[in-house]
C-alpha cells in the first residue's frame, strides 16, 4: 500500500458498476435476509448513479478479495 493516504477520501464500491437500487435488488433476491428492503428514505434524486472504484484501487495499489456484490451474496 502506498504511504501518506490519511488525508484522502476513497470510494469503496463494486467492480461491477451497480446503482444503489440494483445492489438492494440483489440483496432482496439473495434470500439471506428475513425482511425485504422497501425503499430509500430522504432522497429526491435518482438512485441510478453507477460508480466504479478503479481510481481507488490504483491509489491504494490493491484489489478487493470479493470481486462483486453478486459474488458476495451468492
Amino acid at each position: 500500500m502506498k504511504t501518506k493516504l490519511r488525508s484522502h477520501v476513497f470510494v469503496g464500491c463494486d467492480n461491477l458498476p451497480l446503482s444503489r437500487q440494483e445492489i438492494m435488488d440483489l440483496v432482496n433476491r439473495s434470500g439471506k435476509f428475513d425482511t425485504k428492503f422497501e425503499g430509500f428514505t430522504g432522497t429526491d434524486g435518482p438512485l441510478g448513479k453507477r460508480m466504479e472504484n478503479s481510481k481507488t484501487r490504483a491509489e491504494i495499489d490493491g484489489n478487493p478479495s470479493i470481486q462483486t456484490s453478486l459474488n458476495f451474496l451468492a
